[in-house]
């Protein structure tokens, strides 16, 4: 089992370290597993700070590659940067923000390798609270993008359903993992995408050839989603979010 870990990371320097934290005792136990951060452009001396903690990490560090990016490209194109020199036989998307759990990891490999159907597998992400994330999700279609605009934190009850469904439409890409092979055979992240949904439309595309999209509710990673403040919707990411979601719809509805 060969595994690569992709973790984009800006200006999150605290939330990067604890990942980090939480990385390192797996790779020293899974020698096939490698790890790439990168960098979209943190001025807050991220970079900095892994490469002292690695220093003091024994052999491990060889298997964590940094790339430093000048600027902020995007969630899409910063994934991509980071996948496309693997040789591994597994790709995992994670956030940042995010705690691993060694058994969820190995739970999705588990997956992959005794389904050849499935394309993307996930698994339950909760808050360092114990709280559910909603990350198994609908087409996120107008109502629901709208609700969320105008009732912040809302929960709509067909999201609900559909944490219930083991192939449900998407994912959400703050934890994917997939076969390198899938990555190469669908092609890279959208990169017309700058910020969400790009997870949903890879695993749209993911779907039209012909694999499933697998939510496995018993594996669970942390995931402090919580933490940041919701973005306005005309700040410069919110108004980026809302243009690559024009993009996605008439990229998708015709095909729904």
């Amino acid at each position: 089992m060969t595994l690569t870990i992709v973790i984009l990371t800006c200006n999150q320097r605290e939330h990067t370290m604890r990942l980090l934290e939480s990385l390192i005792p797996y790779l020293k136990t899974r020698c096939g597993t490698e790890a790439v951060i990168v960098d979209n452009g943190s001025d807050d001396g991220t970079c900095d700070a892994i490469h002292r903690r690695l220093a003091d990490a024994g052999t491990v560090s060889d298997r964590v590659r940094i790339i430093r990016l000048s600027k902020n490209v995007g969630v899409a194109a910063g994934r991509n940067i980071g996948a496309s020199d693997s040789r591994t036989e597994f790709l995992m998307f994670l956030d940042n923000d995010t705690i691993i759990n060694p058994e969820a990891i190995d739970g999705l490999i588990a997956r992959l390798d005794e389904n050849p159907g499935c394309g993307i597998c996930a698994p339950a992400l909760r808050s360092p609270e114990g709280e559910v994330q909603l990350s198994a999700k609908p087409f996120p279609g107008l109502r629901i993008k709208l609700s969320h605009v105008l009732h912040p934190g809302k929960e709509l009850q067909c999201e609900r359903d559909e944490m219930h469904n083991p192939h449900p439409w998407y994912v959400i890409g703050a934890c994917q993992m997939m076969r390198l092979a899938t990555y190469k055979s669908v092609g890279p992240l959208d990169e017309n995408i700058f910020y969400g949904p790009e997870d949903a439309d890879y695993c749209a595309r993911v779907r039209k050839a012909g694999l499933t999209i697998d939510y496995l509710p018993q594996l669970t990673i942390t995931h402090d989603w919580r933490r940041a403040t919701r973005r306005s919707p005309l700040s410069r990411l919110g108004l980026l979010h809302a243009r690559s979601l024009i993009y996605f719809w008439l990229k998708h509805l015709i095909d729904r």
